[in-house]
């Protein structure tokens, strides 16, 4: 089934944010910092994406979410992962906390929660997230079609916007 091949793909996006998470301190990072924020929600799939609640984020449908939380980034980076673009996001103590809280929450909630990454105007991401998730780093992985590049510069805009 293709959403199982989705699924894959997206449970891979938490498998990273672990292993990030265990090597944060040791990799070397980029000099700057430039700030910025992402915005975060658990939402659960759906299955009629006629209905306008329902609507499909990078091969997955799930309700709009009512409300997302800002989560502070400090900073953001192109990564490759697998062949794959992806965007390396590294939060602020603040912005830790809120992937940590809504990571337990997508966790507790089941198998048909997600977590709903917005950056800029566009849900980029929906993920199962098996665990809550701790540390501050975690990779996001993008379609074949997002340009990884935009992706950081929207998020180093976000913070700019205040």
């Amino acid at each position: 089934m293709a959403s199982r091949t989705s699924n894959l793909s997206l449970v891979l996006v938490v498998i990273l944010a672990l292993s990030a998470c265990s090597a944060s301190d040791a990799a070397g990072g980029s000099s700057s910092s430039p700030g910025g924020a992402i915005e975060l929600a658990v939402s659960e799939t759906c299955a009629d994406t006629a209905d306008p609640e329902c609507v499909a984020v990078n091969g997955q449908s799930v309700l709009l979410p009512s409300a997302f939380e800002l989560a502070e980034v400090e900073d953001a980076t192109v990564t490759e992962a697998g062949g794959q673009n992806a965007v390396g996001v590294t939060f602020t103590k603040d912005g830790a906390e809120v992937f940590h809280t809504l990571t337990e929450k997508a966790a507790q909630d089941g198998s048909s929660a997600r977590l709903v990454i917005k950056i800029g105007d566009e849900m980029r991401v929906a993920v199962s997230v098996p665990e809550a998730m701790t540390g501050d780093q975690v990779q996001i992985m993008l379609s074949p079609d997002q340009n990884a590049q935009e992706v950081v510069d929207l998020i180093h805009g976000a913070g700019a916007e205040g």
